[in-house]
This record gives C-alpha cells, structure tokens and sequence, in this order.
C-alpha cells in the first residue's frame, strides 16, 4: 500500500440521509422519468394496419472497439515521491504520521500539503507528456 492509497481528499464529508419516505418517493418519480426516457421499443404498422411493438437492440459495437488506455499517473506520482527532491519531505510526513499514530494530537495537514505539491510539481510535465 502506498501513501497515495491513504489519502482521501473527501473523507471529511459525512453523508446526510433523508427520511425513508421521502428518498422511497424521490426514488420512485426517478424511476418513472427514467422509464419515459429509455425507449428500447418500435411501433410497427402492418399492412393490415394493426400495430405490434418490436425491441430494437442498439449496437454496442462502438463502445467495445474503444479501449480506455491505462492511467500512467498512480505511477509516476509514485515514482517522484521517491526522488531525491522530495523524499525529504516524504520523511518528514511519514515521521509526522508515526508521531499522531503514537498519541500526538499534532496535525500533518503541513507535512502532507509540502510533500504533495513537490509530487505534483514533478509529476505534471512527465503527465502532460503521455497525453495523446
């Protein structure tokens, strides 16, 4: 596990839940805009002049043809925390780190924000690089 996997930029929201009967209702009106919307069905007139619905299957094929190309970033993030530039200040986070795990009630938010704009400063130009 890497430093990067413990750092969630979210984790200071906490969720709000409405009551049960109004996400029950809220849910429930989505549903039916969101059935009005998809039609997966065609009205076809026979030359008797009688109606049927048919299904009609869309082609998928362009979305399987496109392959996402793999995120290079994770890695060389990973790679310039450990330059000689800013492993320095990795040190002093993880030291920081071990401090709060040990009962300090000190804050890394300093430690993390320096080490993490070193990473950024030499990542983004290798990342630019690799976009098509």
């Amino acid at each position: 596990m890497s430093i990067f996997d413990l750092i969630n930029p979210f984790s200071y929201i906490t969720p709000v839940h409405a009551d049960d009967e109004e996400v029950e209702k809220a849910s429930g009106a989505a549903a039916v805009v969101a059935s009005d919307l998809v039609e997966d069905t065609e009205v076809v007139v026979e030359d008797d002049g009688s109606e049927e619905e048919v299904e009609v299957e869309e082609e998928e094929e362009e979305e399987e043809e496109e392959e996402e190309a793999e995120d290079v970033a994770p890695a060389i993030k990973e790679a310039c925390g450990d330059t000689s530039s800013c492993k320095s200040l990795k040190h002093h986070y993880e030291e920081c780190a071990a401090r709060v795990d040990d009962g300090s009630k000190e804050s890394c938010a300093e430690e993390l924000l320096h080490f993490m704009h070193c990473v950024d400063q030499c990542a983004a130009p290798q990342i630019f690089a690799k976009l098509k």
